[in-house]
């Protein structure tokens, strides 16, 4: 019936799509409980023939935890930092947490030292895992790559259950609070990959 539209009345169609188009707006809008991840990069390696399940019983394996100290974080509580955080994830995990290593199903450790002290060619050599995070200054005096690594074994047969690197920058000058967040951002971001089944 209508064969050509009427130039004005597609001006106006054309005017109209493009008013539309420009009122709609996209909006990033974040959720209070989302998970924000600290810049650390993350690896993890777990044993898919060993299940791990929510009230097993796991305890500390004292000659496996490593902290290499460094006077440069003299007035730093880093080791207990750590020990804090990872204990909370364990316990978020429905795992129960027993004194003695000889009573228990799992036993966890960890290696945490600075670029310094313990390098990626030795964390690959030792832990057979390295995030290889190259993202920090090198030319920063006050700022250093440091490495996490936790590792969870079965406590019967010593096999290594799971296992997890992060590396990050480590500021030296950083204040306690904001340390303390930094420190909680990359412990769960680590445990997010330790799997715990019913």
């Amino acid at each position: 019936m209508f064969r050509t539209i009427n130039p004005l009345c597609k001006f106006a169609c054309v005017l109209l799509a493009s008013l539309i188009t420009v009122s709609c707006v996209t909006e990033t809008v974040d959720s209070p409980n989302a998970m924000k991840f600290s810049s650390a990069a993350v690896i993890a390696v777990q044993d898919p023939t060993i299940f791990v399940t929510r009230g097993s019983t796991i305890a500390w394996l004292p000659e496996a935890i490593h902290f290499y100290d460094d006077k440069r974080l003299a007035n730093a509580p880093v080791k207990a930092l750590i020990e804090k955080e990872i204990i909370k994830n364990l316990l978020a995990k429905e795992m129960i947490l027993v004194e003695s290593v000889n009573g228990a199903k799992f036993a966890i450790a960890y290696t945490a030292a600075l670029e310094s002290s313990l390098d990626d060619t030795a964390i690959i050599r030792r832990f057979g895992l390295s995030p290889g995070n190259s993202q920090v200054p090198k030319d920063d005096s006050n700022i250093e790559k440091g490495t996490l690594v936790i590792y969870v074994f079965e406590n019967k047969t010593n096999d290594v259950v799971w296992r997890s690197a992060a590396q990050a920058g480590v500021t030296f000058d950083m204040p306690l609070d904001e340390r303390k967040v930094r420190m909680k951002s990359v412990l769960a971001e680590m445990f997010q990959t330790f799997s715990v089944t019913e």
